[in-house]
């Protein structure tokens, strides 16, 4: 039985019924298909390129070695086979068997060539172990999609399975490292043709081979709470799908991986589920994109979960688990939905990866996710103790995104710690940068100081500008009135200008200057303290001024939400610091798709301090709702340590987080 997913009898009777089941997606490959036929003009990012008839496969004006790769891995032949299970037209199989016998007899196997060579992961050429892994799986594809055509007669099937065989072979001898997730592409097409074309002699060989490699893979590369060890959310996804589909076709032939391969990749997708925001799309940390929601298919099918469907996106495993099962656990997925009305792919907060770093807080209104993680490799941004925050099911406090991998002045803005939320030093980067992929030394550690899930605190600190003599510590409170405390402490020596960064996606910012006065400890009672800062507070709320000013502090209100459904959200923002801080709205951008930018507002405060300095955040959103009140926050400074009150009728709260952490 030298098929794995369907027989050349099923591929018209598939194609009927994918037709019917996603008509948008058939259309579209349909268009794709005919491109191909019609031409072989390609549009990349704009531009026209013609690769040629016969199409030259090193083709390059770009300058960019990403193009050269991803044209070597085949992917547009997915569109081509689709198009011919639904047509049975000719003409779809022959444009295929033109494209892959054009590639064997253009591209011949360098054999002979060092083995370090071969596999250096960077190496230009269509023989990169990773074009070979995807290149391979994407003509597994076709061979189920083709065979028994017309086209793929006796002769040129027989050549391309000898390059099926060659491409399998060289796999299997030349072995990258397992540490980056491009192992896995290499494995995943050796194991596709392993348990395809399991009448080969060599087919048993290849599938012990890519099974023992993705167990080694999926020990090294995940921690052990489920976050790849790169700690991007966009790399975690693209590995988490290619584990699966590995496990699905191993399932197929009646097998399985090991129960520890299967303990981490549920850790996996819960770790997925809990990177998706309340609009649905991805947190885009590190190089990841915030484009669509993270396309947990794969795993619902495998683990029956119709609640973590996506329906824009399910098209793509229909050919992988068949329509019988895809239609199943959509129908489920309906009720599900149309029984409560929304869906549950995201996961319950609070949470905490505490190997990975990441940390959830909130409830059904609120989301806050907190980057306490390490930089995580080549594409991790200067981004420790940022974080993003989410209301009523809109982004208001955004991660930036990537805009480009290539050598440009938006890469470094993109991972530079000025494009994240969290605090700015001396206008250096937490780990100083090189290149676009490499960071140079030393490389700032996240030290993790207190995690009280029940009463949703966080409270971590980073060694980052530990250099300049300053390490900095961040606490978050979330409040069950709907407040969120933040509290950045700078400790270290000498004079150092601060910039605590908030990016937004509300464009429309009023700054208003209050008038609040700190107390200084000077021994009275407690009674007594607590009854001056209550008196503080009123007369805040009076408007009237104590006898200095010994703190800045500052009422910003946002509206104006880009992009989203409820354009009357809003937020208000109590920032409190030292006498100097300084408070501006400046422009900044976020990247949603590559290449893009769109428009975000930095509310930024501005300090420079000799010595220990502090900035105090309450962040409240409003959508028809209450407001923050500044006069229910007072602030004192105690032994050299802002010590943040909420005053209520139920009492009052406390917030510090200094040396001698106080929570």
């Amino acid at each position: 039985m030298d098929h794995l997913f369907f027989s050349a009898e099923q591929t018209r009777e598939w194609g009927r019924m994918f037709r019917e089941q996603f008509p948008q997606a058939a259309a579209a490959a349909v268009a794709d298909a005919d491109r191909w036929c019609a031409s072989h003009v390609i549009t990349r990012k704009g531009q026209e390129i013609d690769l040629g008839t016969p199409i030259d496969w090193l083709y390059n004006p770009t300058g960019d070695k990403e193009f050269t790769w991803v044209l070597n891995r085949f992917k547009h032949l997915r569109c081509l086979g689709i198009a011919y299970a639904m047509t049975g037209e000719e003409k779809y199989a022959a444009k295929a068997l033109e494209h892959v016998i054009g590639w064997i007899e253009s591209q011949p196997c360098p054999h002979g060539r060092p083995a370090e060579e071969l596999t250096y992961f960077q190496q230009p050429g269509p023989w990169r172990l990773l074009e070979v892994g995807l290149r391979l799986r994407q003509w597994v594809h076709a061979y189920h999609f083709f065979n028994g055509s017309q086209s793929w007669n006796e002769t040129a099937m027989a050549q391309f399975l000898a390059s099926v065989k060659e491409h399998a072979e060289f796999l299997s001898t030349y072995k990258a490292s397992i540490e980056i997730n491009h192992s896995i592409m290499h494995m995943i097409g050796l194991l596709a043709a392993s348990l395809t074309f399991v009448s080969w002699p060599e087919s048993e060989r290849w599938r012990q081979c890519a099974v023992t490699r993705l167990e080694e893979c999926i020990r090294v590369q995940v921690l052990q709470d489920g976050v790849h060890a790169e700690l991007t959310p966009h790399y975690h996804m693209v590995s988490l799908e290619l584990f699966v589909d590995c496990a699905v076709m191993l399932r197929k032939r009646g097998q399985t991986f090991s129960d520890e391969y299967e303990r981490i990749l549920a850790g996996m997708v819960q770790f997925a589920r809990s990177m998706t925001r309340q609009d649905g799309t991805m947190a885009p940390f590190a190089d990841s994109y915030a484009t669509t929601a993270p396309d947990l298919n794969a795993a619902a099918l495998y683990y029956g979960n119709p609640d973590w469907l996506l329906e824009e996106e399910l098209h793509e495993q229909f050919w992988l688990a068949g329509p019988e099962r895809v239609a199943g656990l959509l129908a489920q997925h309906r009720a599900a939905a149309a029984r409560t009305g929304s869906d549950s792919r995201g996961a319950g907060l609070p949470f905490a990866f505490k190997e990975g770093g990441y940390y959830g807080l909130g409830d059904d209104e609120q989301q806050l996710i907190f980057d306490a993680g390490a930089l995580g490799g080549p594409h991790g941004h200067a981004d420790a103790l940022s974080f993003e925050w989410c209301a009523y099911g809109e982004a208001l406090f955004v991660d930036p995104g990537v805009y480009t991998y290539m050598e440009h002045p938006w890469r470094r803005y993109f991972k530079s710690t000025a494009a994240h939320n969290t605090v700015l030093v001396d206008g250096q980067d937490q780990t100083p940068y090189l290149r676009t992929q490499r960071w140079g030394v030393p490389e700032a550690a996240v030290t993790l100081i207190h995690w009280d899930a029940q009463r949703q605190i966080i409270c971590a600190e980073h060694d980052g500008y530990a250099r300049r003599g300053i390490v900095h510590r961040r606490a978050i409170w979330f409040l069950d009135s709907g407040e969120w405390v933040v509290i950045d402490r700078l400790l270290g020596s000498g004079v150092h200008t601060y910039q605590h960064r908030l990016h937004s996606r509300l464009l429309e910012w009023r700054l208003e200057k209050l008038n609040i006065q700190e107390d200084v400890q000077s021994g009275e009672a407690g009674e007594e303290v607590a009854g001056k800062v209550a008196r503080h507070a009123a007369e805040v709320a009076a408007g009237r001024q104590g006898a200095a000013l010994h703190m800045a502090a500052y009422l910003a209100s946002g509206s104006g939400l880009v992009g989203g459904v409820r354009p009357e959200l809003g937020c208000d923002l109590l920032l409190l610091g030292p006498p100097s801080l300084e408070l501006d709205v400046e422009d900044s951008w976020e990247s949603v798709v590559s290449m893009s930018l769109q428009p975000l507002k930095v509310v930024q405060s501005l300090l420079t301090a000799q010595g220990d300095a502090w900035f105090v955040t309450v962040m409240k959103p409003h959508i028809g709702g209450s407001r923050l009140v500044p006069a229910e926050w007072s602030i004192r400074v105690e032994q050299g340590e802002p010590v943040l009150y909420q005053h209520h009728a139920a009492g009052e709260r406390r917030f510090a987080a200094g040396r001698d952490l106080s929570l």
